[in-house]
C-alpha cells in the first residue's frame, strides 16, 4: 500500500472496517465517560487509569477483528474468493515455510519493492568463502554493530514514504501512572482489584446510580462526530455489554481519587511537620 491514502481505496476500507465493527464503539463510550461518569480526557492520571481499565478488552477486540478479516473471502481474477487465510496457507503449502524468516509477516510487494528477489547481499569476514560457515553463523556475524533487515527494511520505507506525509503528527494525549513509588502502585493494584471483585460497590456522585441517570433508564445510545466536518452518528450500547463497563470505570476512578487524596494529605502533614521543626 503506497502513496497517498486518499487514493489507497484497500486501506480506506480497511479503515472503515474497523471503524464499524468495533472503534467507533470504543470511541462512543470513552465520550460518555467524559459525559457522565467523571472523565477528564485532559488528566495523565484518568488516562492512565482508562488504559489500565480497558486496554486489554481493545486489543481483544483487535485480535477478532484480524481474526475475521484473515477469513472473510476476498473478490478478483487472482483471489478467486480466496481468505487470506486460505491463500497463507496454500503458499505454505506450494512455497514451504522459512524457519525464523526475518521478514515474516511483511507483505511481499514490500519485500520485492525493497529486497528484489535476491535480497541483500551477505558480507563475509576477510579471507573467507563462506564454506564451512552456516547461513545463521553470516546473519549473526552480519548483524553485529548494524541495523536487523527489519529495521533495514522500515528505514527504506520511511524515507520513501515521507514525500506523502503533509502535517505535523496528531498529538497524542499525555498518561502518566501517578504512583511514584512502585510499592504505592502495587497497594493501588491490589485495593482496586478486591473493589472490582464487589460489583455491589456503586460509588455516588459518578452517574451510575438509579437516580443519578438523567433519563428513566440507562441510556443506551451515545452520539459521536467521526473528524472535524463529519455528520453526527448516533451509536448503539447494549446496557448489557456498556453498562458494566461504566461500572468499572466509577469504581476505579473513586478508588483513585480516594487514594491520591489521602496521600495528599499525608504529604500536607509530613510537610506542616517539616516547617514547624
Amino acid at each position: 500500500m503506497w502513496g497517498s491514502s486518499t487514493r489507497n481505496t484497500r486501506i480506506e476500507r480497511l479503515w472503515v472496517e474497523v471503524g464499524s465493527q468495533f472503534a467507533r464503539r470504543w470511541r462512543a463510550f470513552f465520550t460518555r465517560l467524559g459525559r457522565l461518569h467523571g472523565l477528564d480526557r485532559k488528566n495523565p492520571s484518568h488516562l492512565w487509569l482508562l488504559h489500565l481499565l480497558f486496554l486489554p478488552n481493545i486489543n481483544e477486540d483487535c485480535r477478532e477483528f484480524q481474526e475475521e478479516w484473515n477469513l472473510h473471502p476476498l473478490s478478483g481474477n487472482l483471489t478467486n474468493d480466496q481468505s487470506p487465510a486460505d491463500i497463507r496457507f496454500l503458499g505454505q503449502i506450494t512455497e514451504g515455510v522459512y524457519r525464523e524468516d526475518p521478514l515474516d509477516g511483511i507483505h511481499p510487494d514490500a519485500i520485492n519493492r525493497y529486497y528484489g528477489v535476491a535480497g541483500t547481499r551477505l558480507r563475509r569476514p576477510r579471507n573467507q568463502t563462506g564454506a564451512g560457515i552456516t547461513s545463521d553463523d553470516e546473519l549473526e556475524h552480519d548483524s553485529e554493530g548494524e541495523p536487523t533487515t527489519q529495521e533495514q527494511l522500515e528505514n527504506r520505507v520511511q524515507a520513501d514514504l515521507v514525500r506523502n506525509i503533509r502535517h505535523e503528527p496528531v498529538k497524542v494525549a499525555k498518561h502518566r501512572c501517578p504512583f511514584t513509588d512502585a510499592e504505592l502502585e502495587d497497594h493501588f493494584l491490589g485495593l482496586l482489584d478486591d473493589v472490582l471483585a464487589q460489583s455491589e460497590i456503586v460509588p455516588e456522585n459518578y452517574g451510575i446510580r438509579d437516580d443519578e441517570w438523567e433519563e428513566e433508564d440507562y441510556p443506551e445510545i451515545e452520539v459521536i462526530r467521526p473528524g472535524t466536518k463529519g455528520k453526527e452518528l448516533a451509536i448503539i450500547l447494549p446496557r448489557a455489554e456498556w453498562f458494566p463497563k461504566a461500572v468499572r470505570w466509577a469504581q476505579a476512578l473513586d478508588l483513585l481519587t480516594r487514594v491520591l487524596d489521602e496521600l495528599g494529605d499525608d504529604s500536607d502533614s509530613d510537610r506542616h511537620s517539616d516547617d514547624s521543626e
